[in-house]
């Protein structure tokens, strides 16, 4: 798997803490874990807000879950640093330079939709998936901030997409084990029909931005997803891979 871009930028986030337990799930992340810190919250699939009221998760296809003319409007709350606000710039920086500027993000005057950054560390990393109308939320707590993949990987969520194990033809890649995942946890590896997630084009990528690791809601510490190809590896937070970047593309006719 290539890896398009590995930021140095990292280094000016502030250094992650020890562990953070959350309080709602009491699972802990540690800088060391084998698992990504947007997959231990307490929201669908770890990191995913449903909208209010809910409505049909299509996202991907449906082109009305699309920023319009890849325009992304937002605003930070006033919980932000400085310094924050430069991390989460340079993700913005970067996606608008690896389309060429198809994918943009611009700060908001009073566009009616926008994202709006939070910064509360006592909820982990989450994100609604495509466009919802109006203000929606992308909550960056500090230890999400310090992997610059999971704060790429937030933002791909806003542009429309899910996680890549929830693809239709994922079962064809990797083999859930089911007997290991926290009891409750299950919904977490629910994969959609081809009619609600498409592929753009793109075969599956183990390599994705947006894949889960291995250890991913473990209730034993033995892998839930096993990759049919023994030397794929799952579960990068370096950055957008070449396969992210096309299906990204692709969504918005770049």
């Amino acid at each position: 798997m290539k890896v398009i871009c590995l930021l140095a930028a990292v280094a000016a986030a502030v250094a992650a803490p020890s562990s953070k337990l959350f309080p709602k799930t009491g699972r802990e992340w540690t800088p060391e874990s084998l698992i990504n810190p947007e997959e231990l919250g307490e929201f669908f699939e770890g990191d995913i807000m449903l909208p209010l009221p809910p409505r049909a998760r299509n996202g991907i296809l449906d082109e009305s879950y699309r920023w319009d003319n890849g325009v992304v409007h937002y605003d930070f709350a006033a919980a932000f640093t400085e310094q924050q606000k430069t991390t989460v710039r340079q993700s913005m920086d970067e996606y608008e330079s690896l389309t060429g500027g198809c994918i943009t993000f611009v700060e908001r005057s009073n566009e009616h939709d926008y994202i709006h950054f939070t910064q509360d560390d006592n909820q982990g990393c989450y994100s609604y998936v495509g466009k919802q109308g109006g203000r929606q939320t992308i909550n960056y707590p500090q230890w999400c901030l310090d992997r610059h993949g999971s704060t790429m990987h937030e933002m791909y969520h806003a542009l429309g997409f899910y996680h890549e194990q929830s693809r239709f033809d994922r079962d064809d890649y990797v083999t859930i084990m089911w007997n290991n995942i926290e009891s409750g946890a299950e919904h977490n590896f629910d994969k959609y029909s081809s009619n609600v997630i498409g592929g753009f084009g793109e075969q599956y990528d183990y390599g994705s931005v947006m894949h889960y690791s291995a250890y991913a809601f473990s209730a034993n510490g033995e892998k839930t997803i096993v990759t049919l190809d023994p030397d794929a590896t799952i579960g990068q937070r370096v950055g957008l891979s070449e396969v992210d970047l096309r299906k990204l593309m692709n969504m918005y006719n770049c």
